[in-house]
């Protein structure tokens, strides 16, 4: 056999391909990888794996034109509500190609979305199913959540504009119920969303005693991004997680596996929002609950108390009244009694004073006649005596009337004696008088006044002075 170039080989099996396949054919295949490129082109590697070990068993290059993928994408996501993605199995028509330089590849020119949505749903169905096996479907459910979730860890990309609704409407709720949140920041959507939302659980688990609840946001995003809250990792780690969480990251028709194990899921960030803020007005609503009941019960209460009372005060009047009465009659009945027994011991004891008095008279008139002749010797005796005494005293004053006028100094100084004071004190001897002094001397008729030149004592000594 003579040998042939390689061109000449590949142009060979590109007829014998292009004889073999002269329709489309359909083929299942999970997507490896896929990227679409400025043109608007979509490249993708195709896959089959065996069941039992996931081992690839065979591969593929895809291409997608992008005037068919133009038609082809919105018309795919718009029915799976999903958008093409790695590890999607998709069933599609494929034109087998092969190209000399480029070698063999398939052109996609239709893909059945239903098939996808069967395929997804299995999928879906499996990770429930082993998440239900292993116990840990309804842990999250399960746990109890704070009467007053106030301090809030959110998971969500910083510039999604669900973030900002939910922040917003928590803290500028018309109840002025005060909240706390911390952002978690993480991916929401894409490649890197299950290990980016991992990741945030992981930053919140340090940190758990100081939060109540878990709010994982992803408003905004594309109804074709849900796919990786399907994933098992997630859903696993979401379930297993102590604190509650609240899931506000689909849309009105979707419910991801993580919409199945969280605590509470909500459609939209600010449902997540309103939900918190109810369990504050249910509290509320509670207390004032509480309060109506207490004030009824009070009430009430006051109101039987307030009967007990007027029956004890109506039972107590009748009581008091006969009591009163039974009183009153014992005390006309004691009174009359007494009237009686007064009256009888009056009579009996007015007989007795009679006697009593006449005895008493007789008594009195015979002391007082004996009395009567004592006072009149006692007087005879006191009168005998008080003349005795009169004459007595007047002798005494007439021997004290004579030394009297004996002793009056006139009479003194009328035998040739005289007086002599010094500042109207009598002068007795000379111990306390000066030269110089001042001296008066009294005479029977005058008075003279000296100066004192010299003194004597007694026995002649002339002291000088």
């Amino acid at each position: 056999m003579e040998p042939i170039g390689l061109y000449q080989l590949n142009n060979l099996v590109k007829q014998t391909l292009k004889e073999s396949f002269t329709e489309g054919i359909l083929i299942v295949a999970e997507i490896a990888d896929i990227k679409e490129n400025r043109s608007g082109h979509c490249y993708i590697e195709l896959v089959e794996k065996r069941e039992e070990d996931d081992a690839i068993i065979a591969t593929a290059r895809a291409t997608i034109w992008a005037f068919t993928y133009r038609l082809l994408k919105p018309y795919f996501e718009t029915t799976t509500g999903k958008s093409l993605q790695r590890g999607m199995k998709v069933l599609v028509r494929v034109e087998v190609v092969f190209h000399e330089v480029y070698g063999y590849s398939l052109n996609i020119r239709d893909i059945d979305p239903t098939f996808t949505i069967g395929d997804v749903e299995r999928k879906r169905k499996e990770i429930l199913d082993r998440l239900e096996q292993e116990g840990v479907i309804h842990m999250n459910r399960e746990l109890e959540l704070s009467p007053l979730p106030k301090v809030i860890a959110v998971i969500s990309s910083p510039t999604a504009a669900g973030y900002g609704d939910f922040v917003d409407q928590l803290h500028r709720n018309p109840f002025g119920y005060a909240f706390h949140t911390k952002l978690f920041p993480a991916v929401m959507q894409g490649e890197n969303t299950t290990a980016s939302v991992i990741a945030a659980l992981e930053r919140v688990y340090e940190y758990d005693s100081l939060f109540d609840v878990v709010v994982i946001i992803r408003g905004g995003g594309s109804q074709t991004d849900l796919g990786s809250f399907d994933s098992y990792e997630l859903a696993a780690n979401v379930a297993q997680f102590p604190l509650p969480v609240i899931a506000g990251i689909g849309h009105e028709r979707d419910e991801t596996i993580v919409d199945r194990v969280v605590f509470k899921s909500v459609k939209t960030p600010t449902a997540a929002a309103a939900f918190l803020i109810e369990q504050f007005q249910a509290r509320e609503a509670g207390i004032e609950d509480l309060r109506e009941r207490w004030r009824m019960n009070v009430n009430r209460r006051l109101a039987e108390e307030k009967n007990k009372q007027y029956v004890l005060v109506s039972n107590f009047r009748q009581f008091t009244r006969a009591l009163l009465d039974n009183r009153k009659n014992s005390l006309v009945f004691q009174l009359q009694k007494a009237e009686h027994r007064s009256k009888l011991f009056i009579r009996n004891q007015l007989g007795g004073f009679e006697q009593w008095k006449t005895r008493a008279e007789g008594k009195v008139r015979l002391s007082l006649g004996r009395q009567t002749m004592l006072l009149e010797n006692y007087g005879r005796q006191l009168e005998q005596r008080v003349s005795n005494c009169f004459s007595y005293q007047n002798h005494r004053l007439e021997m004290a009337e004579a030394q009297t006028r004996y002793m009056n100094p006139k009479n003194v100084l009328e035998r040739g004696f005289s007086i002599t004071r010094i500042n109207g004190k009598s002068v007795r001897d000379i111990t306390g008088l000066q030269a110089g002094d001042v001296i008066e001397t009294e005479l029977y008729h005058g008075k003279i006044t000296s100066e004192i030149k010299n003194k004597k004592e007694e026995y002649g000594r002339e002291i000088e002075l």
